[in-house]
């Protein structure tokens, strides 16, 4: 039998400012092809829905249920990659991520943690649940040429943070943690709430650089990463994959606690409260103490990048489109 096709889709406003999320839907498309398969995103230069055996969407943000509805009243069946974490009860949500959830043919989580949680919020049968785990790139453990990202910005001593800037991942209590510490604080990422980035900016001033962007999987990136003195997410939600392409890249990591980040990272990282700018600042205390480099966090992370975690989403979307 050959292999499904697939097209991914998420919601229409998404690409308009590209995050984590956006760039994991392009990782994923990347290693199915990899794999062999069609695996178009959708969009103008993407193939009428006729020629996929599957589609595969990500998020559950309203935006993308009438998409979904059109297509499953085409008779094409959907995985759906919920990318939801929630810290409160999900009341305002419920009713539209059960209209999701109703629409697919089965829900892929890619921790015990994210399973548990969605579990607990929504009425979701028990087969219809599948697991992957999380697939990253094994090009950060490549080596990028020495210097690079700090002769580029004229850095010395610095830690890092990348994701999008907006209250949720918490940029301003990392800025507030870190004054007197005498290291920059470099920030990688755009933003949607001006307000907070204006605010970000205000308190950080020249001890904090901002970056719009780097090219992922690029040397800059790579060098920018692996020549930190620690890379810090403290958000108010689980780390993501630039967690864990940190740790592959050999940086120290601060992180929020959670079930997510103990699943994932165990006793190889530091934690703290992100509620607490004195937890955040004590974690990076403690971090700062030791050698720069982590090597037992990176051969613990080697697992998310085996073939065996795409092998299992292959195998997942081609028993739902037989």
């Amino acid at each position: 039998m050959s292999p499904p096709r697939v097209l991914l889709t998420t919601y229409h406003h998404a690409y308009l400012k590209k995050a984590g999320g956006e760039f994991e839907i392009f990782s994923i498309s990347e290693k199915l092809k990899r794999h062999g398969m069609i695996a178009d995103i959708y969009g103008p230069l993407s193939r009428g829905l006729e020629s996929y055996d599957v589609v595969l969407h990500f998020s559950v943000h309203g935006g993308g249920l009438d998409l979904l509805r059109y297509i499953h009243d085409q008779g094409k069946p959907i995985a759906l990659w919920p990318n939801l974490w929630l810290n409160r009860p999900a009341n305002d949500i419920g009713q539209m991520v059960r209209a999701y959830t109703d629409l697919a043919s089965v829900v892929i989580f890619k921790s015990s943690a994210e399973q548990t949680m969605f579990s607990s919020q929504f009425d979701l049968p028990a087969d219809k649940i599948r697991r992957v785990i999380a697939q990253a790139d094994p090009v950060y453990q490549k080596p990028a040429p020495a210097g690079l990202f700090p002769a580029l910005y004229g850095l010395d001593r610095y830690v890092i943070g990348v994701g999008i800037i907006e209250p949720n991942k918490n940029q301003l209590s990392v800025i507030r943690a870190l004054k007197g510490r005498d290291i920059k604080l470099v920030l990688i990422g755009g933003h949607r709430d001006t307000q907070y980035y204006k605010t970000c900016q205000a308190e950080g001033g020249n001890d904090v650089l901002f970056i719009e962007a780097l090219p992922a999987r690029s040397e800059l990136m790579r060098s920018a990463l692996r020549e930190s003195r620690l890379f810090i997410e403290c958000s108010h939600e689980p780390p993501g994959l630039s967690a864990i392409e940190a740790g592959l890249a050999g940086c120290q990591l601060v992180l929020s606690e959670s079930p997510w980040s103990r699943e994932h990272f165990g006793d190889l990282v530091q934690y703290c409260d992100p509620n607490s700018v004195d937890s955040i600042r004590n974690a990076i205390d403690v971090s700062l103490t030791k050698a720069p480099g982590s090597q037992a966090l990176s051969q613990h992370l080697v697992q998310y990048c085996a073939d065996e975690s795409i092998e299992r989403l292959v195998h997942i979307l081609a028993d739902i489109a037989a």
